[in-house]
């Protein structure tokens, strides 16, 4: 008997409970340290850059994880591992809520880097794209916007929990919460068989495999647009109150104006569910401008510094979900999963690294210059998504010649398949 296909987009509700399970997923890895870091090294005595580089080694440790995870998905009801993602991140907060010495901290992050690397972005949207293709880009949108409220959510409850258990019964409590909630919502998430792709209609070109397009101009260019994001997210996540307070505002303000980096990202996905459609590769371009005009305004006026902040905030929200749909549109469903998890450790990589190397240029050379070096390295990724776009244009007449098409919905965020208008 053959499963049932699935023609259609996923529900809201199950784009709301994915959305739920990444705040619970980021909250207890990558956004964990903000709060909890600073009590972990009063009470332990160990090292302020022991402590924090811990989320730099799991980052790495995702990295080296990412395409593994990526080709599992891929496979015949692979997406069934990102069910125990949620076991194994409780099982390194755990190690670390025990340890006793640093070593073993460093252990838990390890193990909390691997789960990760099965549940977070990357793999979700990879199993995401692989079960629904083109119509799994509303998906995208939904679940980045439900889960952009982490930091909103779980810094306050981690806050509490602190004072009232300390940061090892915190970690403990929150390991319970993962070991809980998220095997049952991944299990009910991805129940049932592997979907079966639709016959194709008579005279229909078929789909290229994206594993074929990894060696291509377009995968490369993608990669190195989305790894210079996510420098340029790390870069101004860890630092941005540093970059404010060189621009001569004072504590009080920065914090005031950092506190709309968050809604504007939100925003922006919001008013992708409700304006036009667009292609990821015009999305893509619009991302990047709006990323390098807004860290250049924090090199001008200190009264630019907050339209900076909404700008960058602005682009870089659109940036989230492009990195599901841009690969999703440009290399179609086949393959990529496998795809997803290539593209994703360059990335992870770069966030691991950057913390410690804008640390070392902010010492050296001074917050302005780690500022231009930003600015510089934003200018270079709207040129290559521009690049991007013309390789795009070039490249479907190109395909239909060697005949193969894509299929894949050409929007930012997939509407319903008929009504869908590409724009180059």
């Amino acid at each position: 008997m053959i499963p049932a296909i699935h023609t259609h987009a996923p529900s809201r509700k199950l784009s709301l409970v994915l959305g739920l399970s990444q705040i619970l997923l980021w909250g207890g890895s990558f956004f964990l340290m903000a709060i909890v870091g600073g009590p972990i090294v009063r009470d332990t005595g160990w090292s302020h850059e022991g402590v924090y580089g811990a989320l730099s080694v799991a980052l790495l440790v995702s990295g080296l994880m990412a395409p593994a995870i990526g080709r599992w998905i891929g496979k015949d009801r692979g997406e069934r591992i990102m069910r125990y993602s949620g076991m194994v991140m409780a099982a390194g907060l755990a190690i670390a809520a025990l340890a006793p010495h640093i070593m073993v901290f460093f252990l838990g992050w390890i193990v909390i880097g691997a789960g990760m690397a099965m549940g977070l972005y990357d793999a979700l949207f990879a199993a995401m794209g692989k079960r629904y293709g083109a119509t799994a880009g509303k998906s995208f949108t939904y679940i980045s916007l439900i889960s952009g409220f982490c930091t909103t959510v779980i810094w306050p409850v981690l806050t509490l929990l602190l004072g009232q258990f300390g940061w090892r019964g915190t970690l403990l409590i929150y390991a319970a919460v993962l070991l809980i909630i998220i095997l049952p919502i991944y299990t009910w998430a991805f129940a049932g068989n592997e979907p079966q792709r639709a016959p194709l209609a008579p005279g229909a070109i078929p789909e290229p495999a994206a594993n074929q397009q990894a060696g291509s101009r377009t995968y490369y260019l993608v990669m190195i647009n989305l790894t210079i994001g996510a420098i340029l997210l790390t870069g101004i996540s860890v630092h941005l109150i540093d970059i404010l307070l060189g621009n001569h505002i004072s504590l009080t303000a920065a914090v005031a104006l950092g506190a709309l980096l968050g809604p504007s990202q939100v925003g922006v996905r919001f008013l992708d569910l409700v304006l036009p459609a667009k292609s990821p590769v015009t999305g893509i371009a619009v991302s990047c401008a709006g990323v390098l005009t807004g860290v250049a305004l924090l090199l001008g006026n200190p009264g630019l510094a907050g339209a900076g902040i909404i700008l960058y905030g602005l682009g870089n929200g659109m940036r989230t979900i492009l990195r599901g749909t841009l690969p999703l549109h440009l290399f179609g469903a086949e393959g990529y999963a496998g795809t997803m998890g290539r593209l994703a450790r360059p990335q992870l990589f770069a966030q691991a690294c950057t913390p410690f190397i804008g640390g070392f240029l902010i010492q050296w050379a001074g917050i302005s210059a780690f500022v231009w070096v930003l600015t510089g390295l934003a200018v270079v990724n709207l040129f290559v998504a521009f690049l991007i776009r013309r390789n795009a244009t070039l490249n479907i007449p190109k395909r239909v010649e060697e005949g193969a098409v894509m299929k894949t919905t050409p929007v930012l965020v997939a509407r319903k398949p008929e009504k869908a208008t590409a724009v180059y």
